[in-house]
């Protein structure tokens, strides 16, 4: 299997803190050890080798990213079947939300879709194999670690799968700029799915069309719109005061 990096102080100290995924080693530049102290000594614990490096080989290694002085090489998330992943968000919640990404390509989206998500408790995220985004190392470190909090479901068919989740109970609503329900007026059922679409196109027709309905977010300033990540952040929100 290959192997992934992830970088930066948080996103690496969730790794570790989660514990989901193996970590083979992790490099770290020695000027930046004196920061990183709790890090070192819970990799210490856990066996994991420390190694290492100058600031130039992490920028090469992370292609000039933010690396803070360290890397870990690890697993790559492993999405989980539809079905498995049904249950598991289950067991884990009498409420639970998930997010459904269709179509998000922009990493930094993805990753701060996914910071927010963590942040106001969703479970986990549905997104698809083609013309998506995958958890890779920039969406790791976009999300500050929170993907090691969450769980995965990775999909061939969006539409295909919010029919399979309404089956299985879920109610599916979708962020959508023209939606016919206000954010303040709505009023979450549980299970729930969020669905949010890429930027500039939104949720695509079809998808939009297995959805039980859709939400939209009452702006009052000049600008007409919202980042995709800070609009699901909106959202996400209002749930969560729902749930609590």
């Amino acid at each position: 299997m290959s192997k992934e990096i992830v970088f930066g102080r948080h996103p690496v100290m969730e790794v570790l803190k989660a514990g989901k995924r193996p970590v083979e080693v992790i490099f770290h530049v020695p000027q930046t050890a004196g920061k990183m102290e709790d890090l070192f000594g819970l990799a210490r614990k856990k066996g994991i080798p420390l190694k290492t490096a100058n600031t130039h080989q992490l920028d090469q290694r992370t292609q000039g990213g933010n690396h803070q002085g360290i890397l870990a090489v690890v697993e790559p998330v492993q999405p989980h079947p539809l079905d498995f992943f049904i249950d598991l968000v289950r067991s884990k919640s009498e409420r639970p939300v998930i997010v459904v990404l269709d179509s998000i390509e922009d990493p930094h989206n993805f990753g701060a879709i996914l910071r927010s998500a963590e942040t106001f408790g969703i479970a986990g995220a549905v997104f698809p194999k083609d013309r998506s985004c995958g958890i890779n190392s920039t969406v790791v470190k976009t999300s500050a670690g929170a993907t090691e909090h969450m769980d995965f479901c990775r999909v061939t068919n969006i539409a295909e799968t919010l029919k399979k989740l309404r089956e299985e109970g879920f109610y599916v609503v979708a962020a959508e700029a023209d939606g016919e329900i206000p954010l303040p007026s709505f009023e979450p059922r549980f299970p729930l799915a969020v669905v949010v679409g890429s930027e500039g196109k939104g949720v695509r027709p079809l998808v939009r069309k297995n959805c039980d309905a859709a939400v939209s977010i009452p702006l009052a300033g000049a600008v007409s719109s919202l980042n995709v990540s800070t609009a699901a952040a909106v959202v996400f929100y209002e749930v969560s005061r729902h749930r609590r």
